[in-house]
């Protein structure tokens, strides 16, 4: 699966590191989806799954006490400490989108990384990853809406059966009510933050989420006595959800998350000078194996 990111120059000099331990040359910032510019966009995609969840869960029969409509509450769920909040990398399907190059890649003069991913979906350390496509308000319907809840809804519970089979099996009989609640934590972390309004479809955008609680959130485990059997995947959370960062210039919270250079197939450019300062990138940081590919220019440049 090939997608692209735009960005400015200077970005994609950070983007390499340097000395980089084997299998982490590039890294990326996952932005934490309530420090986005636009601070009611994660608010517009729970406020989109909420009556479609719960028409879809009168209609399927579920008792009331396992329906998980209500608890997609926005001042509820930005409150709640303990559950996994998304954290974005913007992508694109297109390699060539005019709005992108402009807004994303300093009008022209920045870059184009082609990137390559084996899986749509899966672990980064200890927490899940998610590939998904943006969906626009006019660009769905109502009728596909409701199939993507549905369909988001068993996948999850497919997930957890063919996971951890066993706790599933436990949690299912056992407590419905937490097996419910495990496939409200994976829409609200990966079906919510795909909504965008109209305003921004010209930006055709693709996002990797990456679900994790907040790094406040370690604290809750404090002075708890954690069951034997859970203790190893909980120390990986924990380790994990206290990598937690915050810029020094804006304050927006933020994860690094490293990838192989393996991943990095190509870079896009417009003029022949950028091609020569991202090759001079490329050699500094021993990466000069890259191709650096210009494109048709703007007509406007």
């Amino acid at each position: 699966m090939t997608y692209y990111h735009y960005t400015t120059l200077n970005a994609f000099s950070c983007i390499l590191q340097d000395n980089p331990i084997k299998n982490k040359e590039i890294c990326f910032w996952a932005t934490r989806i309530d420090c986005f510019v636009d601070k009611t966009e994660y608010i517009h995609g729970i406020d989109k799954l909420r009556p479609v969840l719960e028409k879809f869960e009168i209609q399927a029969g579920l008792q009331e006490d396992r329906r998980i409509s209500q608890f997609f509450n926005p001042k509820d769920v930005e409150s709640a400490l303990g559950l996994p909040v998304p954290y974005v990398i913007s992508i694109s399907a297109r390699k060539d989108n005019e709005y992108m190059w402009r807004n994303y890649a300093d009008n022209w003069q920045g870059v184009v990384l082609e990137v390559e991913f084996e899986n749509q979906i899966g672990f980064y350390e200890a927490a899940l990853y998610s590939i998904e496509s943006c969906l626009y308000d006019s660009n769905i319907s109502s009728e596909e809406l409701a199939e993507l809840v549905k369909a988001k809804y068993f996948e999850m519970a497919g997930m957890m059966l063919g996971g951890n089979k066993e706790l599933a099996i436990v949690l299912l009989r056992d407590n419905p009510k937490a097996f419910v609640m495990f496939i409200a934590m994976y829409l609200l972390a990966f079906v919510a933050p795909r909504f965008k309004k109209d305003e921004f479809v010209k930006e055709e955008e693709t996002r990797i989420i990456i679900a994790s609680p907040k790094k406040e959130y370690n604290s809750l485990f404090d002075n708890v006595q954690c069951p034997v059997g859970l203790e190893a995947m909980v120390n990986e959370v924990r380790k994990f959800v206290d990598c937690e960062k915050q810029r020094p210039d804006n304050d927006n919270f933020f994860r690094e998350i490293f990838m192989p250079i393996s991943v990095l197939k190509r870079i896009y450019v417009k003029k022949n000078e950028q091609k020569q300062a991202v090759e001079a990138i490329l050699r500094k940081k021993g990466f000069n194996h890259i191709l650096v590919e210009v494109m048709n220019q703007n007509p406007n440049s």
